[in-house]
């Protein structure tokens, strides 16, 4: 029977996420609107900033094309949130033309909470649209910042945002009240 139980779990984890490998992540300073770094995630849809100097920063995100189910939406599970964050767990959702996404922040250090902002802003990059996720201000040097990226199913995507009940997407885009 616990078998049985760990193997549904085990299947429910691993069927309803995948780490999102490839993921760009890019840090700039929020005044001067500058990059002052960029980390791709890995295999574990991983990514960190450590050692980051007293500041303000905005963290942007190139989202890795899915295919397959993690693209895919029945009329059941579609909504209109674009991003959702729940502050409880710091996981932050996000649906683009790419795929849906849950991104978990993680070893967030002297950085104030109050100071830490998830945004959803969409913004012409280099290569392809990038997504300002968040904005932060460090209190000194030394502070750090992790997160991991998971692409999900659109059932899941809705499910999450249903239960967060914070659609951020509508209250970061100008001229939507």
């Amino acid at each position: 029977m616990r078998l049985l139980i760990v193997l549904l779990t085990f299947s429910s984890f691993f069927f309803h996420k995948k780490p999102a490998t490839n993921a760009l992540i890019i840090l700039e300073d929020a005044r001067l609107r500058k990059q002052v770094g960029y980390q791709e995630t890995g295999e574990k849809g991983k990514a960190g900033f450590q050692y980051l100097n007293k500041g303000s920063y905005r963290l942007l995100v190139e989202f890795p094309q899915q295919e397959g189910k993690w693209i895919k939406e029945k009329k059941k599970n579609s909504t209109l949130a674009k991003a959702s964050f729940n502050e409880k767990n710091k996981t932050y959702y996000y649906q683009g033309s790419e795929g849906y996404f849950s991104i978990q922040f993680e070893g967030i250090k002297k950085i104030d909470k109050e100071q830490f902002k998830a945004v959803f802003r969409e913004v012409k990059g280099e290569r392809e649209n990038q997504v300002v996720i968040a904005e932060f201000q460090t209190r000194k040097d030394g502070a750090q910042v992790e997160l991991t990226i998971k692409a999900i199913t659109a059932k899941k995507f809705k499910k999450a945002t249903l239960k967060v009940e914070n659609d951020i997407s509508t209250i970061s885009i100008q001229g939507i009240k």
